[in-house]
């Protein structure tokens, strides 16, 4: 008997195997066979793997916009305070998804300018980028705090990568702790 599954749940299982096995390696059938459905059933939400991919790109940046990137948003002034919490917050999703950014996975498989993925993912690393060029405006001049900010997310995600090969957060830690330092001490100004 087939599984009664939504097609939220559709498009979280294939965000995982898409984390896990990249998106040309994985099928509509290996989806189908992680939701324990049938290939028909993905068929009656989505049209391809395509729409799935961009279905899960989606819900990724959906939960990043209501759990992580919201609690910079939130704020007038964001302080380190807020960037702490939204580090942790960003460590926290990574644990429990081992295999790195669906999104910057899906940029290096099949590039920045694959059309049918291009604007969601740079709508997600835009939407990062204005977290900490928030951040850093309290300290810096707009051009400043972009260019701090675009680095930031360039480190990061360089980070987010690394903590992939070894299986572990330490480099994202270690470079969390270091832009909360440097907040820390700006705000001591």
């Amino acid at each position: 008997m087939t599984k009664i599954i939504d097609k939220q749940q559709l498009a979280d299982q294939a965000a995982n195997l898409f984390r896990m096995k990249g998106y040309t390696a994985t099928s509509i059938d290996d989806i189908a066979k992680a939701c324990g459905i049938t290939k028909g059933s993905i068929y009656h939400h989505f049209s391809s793997k395509e729409d799935v991919a961009l279905a899960a790109l989606e819900l990724v940046h959906d939960y990043y916009r209501e759990h992580i990137f919201s609690i910079i948003n939130s704020r007038t002034s964001p302080t380190s305070a807020d960037l702490k919490a939204f580090n942790q917050a960003v460590e926290r999703f990574f644990l429990q998804h081992r295999h790195g950014c669906l999104l910057a996975n899906l940029s290096l498989e099949v590039g920045a300018t694959y059309e049918p993925f291009k604007e969601k993912i740079r709508h997600y690393f835009d939407d990062w980028t204005s977290c900490y060029v928030r951040v850093f405006s309290t300290f810096h001049a707009p051009k400043k705090a972009r260019a701090l900010a675009e680095d930031a997310v360039a480190i990061v995600q360089g980070c987010i990568l690394m903590s992939r090969i070894r299986g572990n957060l330490e480099s994202l830690q270690r470079q969390h702790a270091q832009l909360l330092q440097y907040c820390e001490a700006m705000e001591a100004h």
